[in-house]
């Protein structure tokens, strides 16, 4: 070559041929190191998701993109021993777990501002939620306890009704019954009706032995 240092040598050990500026690159000068997977550093791209799959240098890209690809392209978990936020790879000497999510973290995270913790989040929900679900039971004692108190109103002033008015109470529930169905209150209150009725009957037959 008659300008022997004219443009650039390829780096590669193994390769180290000369070339014009343009054409320096691995993929422009037929390099050997084109043929060992294992010499290419580059990342791949998820064909999917489109996001960037790193791993070790002599793992098979295609292996790592198919089991990326076979997680439903999430994540690879990461170790219990680094720092849980995403994208640290500080490992944890002594981890130190964060008292409102549970999660480890490292001295440089390991405050709630510092890795956006979910956790105080979280538990105002359920604290929400579980004041919700108390106010509901008191509300439905609150319902059964007047109900239960209507009943036992309603049972004293049956008590307190004369002969005649009982029966006549007795005559219209039971022929509303027979046009429609009553309600639980006056099913009690006809019940109630007809026990009293027949313990006056009772009393009255007692006598007149």
């Amino acid at each position: 070559m008659e300008f022997p240092d004219l443009g650039k040598q390829c780096t590669f050990d193994g390769c180290s041929q000369l070339g014009a500026q343009e054409h320096f690159k691995l993929d422009d000068h037929l390099c050997p190191s084109r043929q060992d997977p294992s010499l290419d550093v580059r990342v791949p791209t998820c064909p999917l998701c489109e996001k960037p799959i790193p791993g070790p240098r002599n793992e098979d890209p295609n292996i790592r993109v198919n089991r990326h690809i076979q997680r439903n392209c999430k994540d690879e978990e990461k170790p219990t021993n680094v720092c849980r936020l995403k994208g640290c790879k500080a490992k944890l000497l002594v981890p130190m777990n964060c008292g409102a999510c549970g999660l480890a973290y490292c001295v440089k995270h390991r405050l709630e501002q510092d890795h956006e913790c979910q956790g105080r989040k979280a538990t105002t929900t359920q604290q929400q939620g579980s004041g919700q679900h108390k106010l509901s039971a008191l509300a439905a004692m609150k319902r059964a306890a007047g109900s239960k108190q209507q009943n036992h109103q309603d049972n004293r002033r049956n008590q307190s009704s004369t002969p005649a008015a009982n029966r006549q109470k007795i005559q219209q529930l039971q022929s509303k019954a027979n046009r429609t169905t009553l309600t639980e209150q006056e099913q009690i209150q006809l019940a109630t009706l007809l026990s009293l009725e027949q313990k006056s009957k009772d009393s009255k037959n007692c006598v007149t032995q």
